[in-house]
């Protein structure tokens, strides 16, 4: 009888850290290989942040339309919002490409005019290839004719691939954030609040 208690004993002895390291590598296992959505509302870490100098990242949030501009509160987190505004991505026919890019060193101008879509666009901020941030749509140099429809689709996808700020926005981007700034386009978690707090006022 004793023996078998003994036996027991050792048993229970060898068995119970075996689970604890089995439920504690189980746990690890999942929080690696859990893909988390990044949030709306939260910043950008910079992992290589000792090469990169610059003072702003952008963020593109495809899932509520919004760009965020972000300075640095401690070495790579950037966390401090400079600037969120509402946009208008690319289509699901023509989206705009998530990753990460740099902004290039074409020059900037206060009027653009887009060729192949027969349109005019201010402010424009050339991100890589055939794709800019910049403004609403206008039909000439002239105020006046901006497109009453790129207004009211500010807050959905509408472009073919470029990303359409409010003019104050796209200026404050163009004056501030320079050639070599980073931007990072993601899908974020889906934050109506969040993204109707950016809406513009409807026009009258």
């Amino acid at each position: 009888m004793k023996k078998l208690i003994c036996m027991l004993l050792v048993m229970v002895m060898v068995l119970m850290p075996m689970s604890a390291f089995a439920d504690t590598y189980t746990g690890m296992r999942t929080e690696k290989t859990e893909d988390k959505t990044p949030s709306a509302r939260q910043g950008i870490y910079v992992e290589d942040y000792y090469e990169y100098n610059m003072p702003y990242v952008i963020k593109v949030d495809r899932t509520n339309q919004l760009v965020s501009i972000y300075e640095e509160s401690s070495p790579g987190c950037y966390d401090i919002l400079a600037l969120r505004a509402i946009c208008s991505t690319g289509t699901k026919k023509d989206p705009t490409p998530k990753g990460m890019f740099t902004l290039s060193d074409a020059s900037r101008r206060e009027w653009r005019y887009f060729k192949t879509y027969k349109t005019y666009v201010r402010y424009g901020v050339h991100i890589q290839d055939g794709y800019f941030f910049h403004s609403l749509l206008y039909s000439k140099k002239d105020l006046s004719t901006m497109s009453k429809t790129s207004y009211k689709k500010l807050g959905s996808p509408a472009s073919h691939g470029c990303i359409r700020m409010l003019d104050d926005d796209i200026k404050w981007m163009f004056e501030k954030c320079l050639a070599g700034t980073r931007v990072y386009v993601m899908d974020c978690e889906k934050d109506k609040e969040l993204h109707d707090q950016y809406m513009p006022e409807p026009l009258k």
